[in-house]
């Protein structure tokens, strides 16, 4: 497998706060990769440094070989790295459908292509194509967690990074919405950097798993042999 995303060194602050020290990490193509630690660990300060919302002070971020550094926000997305935000951030007084064509913006002369992949996303998620025509802001938390992920779907991504897309929801939504994750992964071979604090449910899914602490990496290995170390889940998942 080659090598999709690869982040080297970087130095992330908030204000005057560092809170990315130092993360070399990388993601290959068709990989689901795991980041995960504690609130506070980073973990959504890299995705947002990925994606341009931040800047690093230092370091490097390429995607096949290509910097993302100095890169704006639409840019990155039109490379094919899309960002699910934390609190899916779906247009509460927009329709379903309406959400969905937003996110197509990289690509929205092709009409025949915007019918194609709202059908793909209708397909992924049954439940949207019944509510196709209901306002975003009137949907349970786990259907705004489909519609964001259909959002991000619908320009094709390279690269889709998920921040907490668990967060809130029931255990019974989350099992749907780790499936979906999946089968996104599995069937469409999209590759997939996944930020969750439900350890246990994302390594379950994963195919390897970074371990972040205040800002550093203290473990990266297969998400099996994370799983299996009672250590590592009682030190560092919080899981028992």
């Amino acid at each position: 497998m080659s090598t999709l995303l690869e982040v080297k060194r970087m130095e992330t602050f908030y204000g005057k706060i560092q809170s990315v020290r130092g993360v070399d990490f990388t993601v290959k193509q068709g990989e689901i990769v795991a980041l995960l630690g504690a609130n506070g660990a980073g973990k959504s300060t890299i995705l947002k440094t990925i994606s341009g919302l931040i800047r690093p002070a230092q370091g490097s971020i390429a995607l096949m070989g290509e910097d993302l550094t100095k890169k704006e926000p639409h840019t990155i997305v039109e490379m094919g790295v899309v960002h699910v935000p934390e609190g899916r951030r779906v247009f509460g007084g927009l329709a379903v459908t309406e959400n969905l064509e937003l996110g197509f913006f990289i690509k929205k002369r092709d009409k025949a292509k915007l019918a194609q992949n709202l059908d793909m996303v209708f397909q992924m998620f049954p439940r949207l194509a019944e509510r196709r025509k209901q306002m975003a802001g009137t949907l349970s938390g786990g259907e705004q967690q489909m519609l964001a992920t259909g959002r991000a779907l619908m320009s094709e991504p390279k690269l889709l990074m998920l921040d907490e897309p668990s967060m809130g929801l029931a255990p019974i939504v989350v099992i749907d919405i780790m499936k979906i994750i999946k089968q996104i992964n599995q069937q469409r071979g999209t590759t997939i950097l996944l930020v969750e604090q439900n350890a246990k449910a994302a390594l379950k899914l994963a195919h390897r798993g970074y371990v972040l602490e205040t800002g550093s990496i203290t473990m990266e290995d297969s998400a099996g042999n994370l799983l299996a170390d009672d250590n590592v889940v009682k030190a560092y998942l919080g899981v028992h």
